[in-house]
C-alpha cells in the first residue's frame, strides 16, 4: 500500500475492515508499529522525504460494500450504497478526493512485480486455471 501511495503521491492509506472481526483488526494494528520502527511507514520513509501512514476504517461489511463506491460511502460513515459513475473514485472518491481502491491481493503482488517484472507475473496464472494468483505467487516466491 505504501508503494501505491508513493507512486500516486498519497500520504495516507485506509484499510476497510468489518468491525465484527476483532482478531483481524488487532493483527492489522500490530503490523503498523513494526512498519514504523523499520521506517517503512510514517515520516521520511527510508530517507526519501515521503510520508505515509495507514489508518483503519470500520464498517458493517454488507456484501454490497465489495463495490468500490459503496465501500467508500461506508468508510465515510454513510450507508454503503453504490453510486452511478462518472465521476469515478479516481476523480472524486473518499471525502470527494481522488481515490485508488484495491484489494489486498493486488497490493501483495506489487513487490514481486517490481522485483521480477510484469512478464513474469503475467506468466503465473493462465486463463484456464482456477487457482488464485496469490497462491501461485506465494508458491513461486518460495521456490
Amino acid at each position: 500500500m505504501a508503494i501505491c501511495g508513493y507512486s500516486i503521491g498519497a500520504p495516507n492509506g485506509l484499510i476497510y475492515i468489518r468491525a465484527e472481526y476483532p482478531l483481524a483488526i488487532e493483527t492489522i494494528k500490530n503490523c503498523n508499529q513494526p512498519g514504523k520502527r523499520i521506517c517503512l511507514l510514517g515520516n521520511n520513509i527510508l530517507g526519501t522525504g515521503f510520508n505515509f501512514d495507514i489508518k483503519l476504517r470500520y464498517g458493517a461489511g454488507a456484501f454490497v460494500c465489495g463495490e468500490e463506491t459503496a465501500l467508500i460511502h461506508s468508510m465515510e460513515g454513510l450507508r454503503g450504497e453504490p453510486t452511478v459513475k462518472p465521476p469515478f473514485p479516481a476523480e472524486a472518491g473518499y471525502l470527494g478526493k481522488p481515490t485508488n481502491v484495491n484489494n489486498v491481493e493486488t497490493f501483495a503482488a506489487i513487490p514481486a512485480i517490481i522485483l521480477k517484472g510484469a512478464k513474469w507475473f503475467s506468466s503465473i496464472v493462465q486463463n484456464d486455471q482456477k487457482v488464485p494468483k496469490c497462491l501461485h505467487l506465494q508458491e513461486r516466491l518460495i521456490m
